[in-house]
């Protein structure tokens, strides 16, 4: 099959497929949206002729940064007309599919909140010490910070701080710190 064909056979499956649109761009895969940010491409097998293969995508490569995420693919013979894929499709792909795309949307909504807590629990930091010094990746946080004679770091992990380490602080410093933390993770 040729890409005008996947096309064409893509805008006839929607119509099948209860809630998904055809996404058809040219130069690009077709997809077919629906709901709940669900989306599969379909791509012709190039060693089989009149076959198909519909892969559920996740959103945003999540499956490379959220591990455990199953594959959902089938495939098909395209030549049985639309209404024969979208039933394959339907029975085949779309519930685990649907389940696991699920299961990834509360994941990275989860993760976001961790990343939003963890972003207030640094900024309470860097403004309790101006001369703080941050470092982020995707996972956790580290304020590094110099006060006179007094040093130490932060590791911030999610929504929690993970590792505190504080050298030659007074007392008030240390309890400044540990309630501005403490109330801000709350």
């Amino acid at each position: 099959m040729n890409e005008w064909e996947i096309e064409e056979l893509v805008i006839e499956v929607a119509e099948h497929l209860e809630g998904f649109n055809p996404l058809v761009r040219p130069g690009h895969p077709a997809y077919l949206t629906g709901p709940a940010s669900a989306r599969l491409v379909v791509h012709p097998i190039w060693n089989q002729r009149g076959r198909i293969r519909v892969l559920g995508v996740y959103p945003g490569g999540s499956r490379g940064t959220l591990p455990g995420l199953r594959r959902h693919e089938i495939t098909v013979t395209a030549a049985r007309g639309a209404k024969f894929v979208a039933k394959r499709i339907e029975r085949r792909l779309l519930p685990d599919y649907r389940r696991d795309l699920l299961a990834c949307r509360e994941r990275l909504a989860k993760r976001a909140a961790e990343n939003g807590t963890r972003a207030e629990i640094a900024e309470t930091l860097v403004e309790l010490l101006p001369e703080a010094l941050l470092t982020e990746n995707e996972r956790e946080t580290i304020v590094r910070w110099r006060l006179d004679g007094a040093s130490g770091s932060f590791t911030v992990y999610g929504d929690t701080t993970s590792a505190i380490e504080i050298r030659a602080a007074d007392r008030e410093l240390t309890e400044r710190i540990a309630y501005a933390v403490q109330h801000r993770s709350t």
